[in-house]
């Protein structure tokens, strides 16, 4: 089943199952092998997602059965993170690879190696951005994508052991519009409902449509997804050092540990 979506170009339309399925797939074909690297663009319909460890929490059942009746339902990831919501106005980046034996890289290598693309896009098109935290974003981390001091792209990875090194799948979400308020009241009831005191701010966010106040934004946002496109499939098979910056990604800096 084919979700509808109104990113197109360069974005596949996906329902979330089939996403996350080919993910799973597609790392361990990896981890066996078979393949050594992949990269997609992706966007679902409307659901949230949560890590698996979520399901341990006692108010979990009840949050997802509220969620799935007002229209959001559940679907757990393998990755880290924390909650996110998915929908027409995501974006999502996952790129896989494999990581050979003795490479010594972290996972900070690995974070600057799916961003890269990212930031490059932001940076051709005059927006400067930088890795950091964001309070009242939600699924908060180091390695958040923030453009005006507000949250644009979320991160997280996994990394599978495989005979001679190590398989890795990393996944951004990129936000093309900035979160509506029923949005942010779905994500803050579900933390209520799961019994988690944190509060989640509409204007913690940035989307793309925000940052492209221009004539012919919906042409300019396709030509930032197909560069992003076009870099992250030709990333993994490069022979680019993992943390390095890639010519040109101006305005990007390393987060402080």
């Amino acid at each position: 089943m084919t979700a509808t979506t109104e990113v197109a170009g360069p974005v596949r339309g996906l329902a979330l199952a089939d996403a996350l399925a080919w993910e799973a797939s597609c790392l361990a074909d990896i981890a066996a092998g078979r393949r050594t690297a992949s990269a997609r663009l992706w966007s679902c319909e409307p659901a949230l997602v949560a890590p698996a460890r979520m399901a341990r929490l006692p108010g979990f059942a009840r949050a997802c059965t509220r969620a799935a009746d007002a229209g959001w339902p559940v679907h757990l990831r393998a990755t880290g993170g924390d909650l996110v919501p998915q929908g027409p106005g995501i974006v999502n980046l996952t790129l896989m690879f494999r990581e050979p034996q003795g490479a010594a890289s972290t996972l900070e290598d690995a974070y600057k190696r799916l961003t890269a693309p990212i930031c490059e896009a932001l940076s051709d098109a005059g927006i400067p951005s930088r890795y950091g935290a964001v309070s009242g974003a939600f699924c908060d981390g180091r390695f958040n994508v923030i453009v005006t001091g507000r949250k644009f792209a979320g991160t997280a990875q996994r990394w599978r052991p495989m005979a001679g090194g190590m398989a890795v799948q990393t996944h951004a979400m990129m936000l093309i519009r900035t979160p509506d308020e029923n949005t942010i009241a779905t994500l803050n009831r579900f933390y209520q409902d799961c019994g988690i005191n944190r509060v989640i701010h509409a204007m913690a966010h940035v989307g793309l449509q925000e940052l492209f106040q221009l004539a012919g934004r919906k042409a300019t946002q396709h030509r930032f997804l197909r560069m992003i496109a076009d870099r992250a499939r030709s990333c993994p098979e490069a022979a680019l050092p993992c943390g390095l910056p890639l010519r040109g990604q101006r305005g990007v800096r390393s987060p402080a540990r």
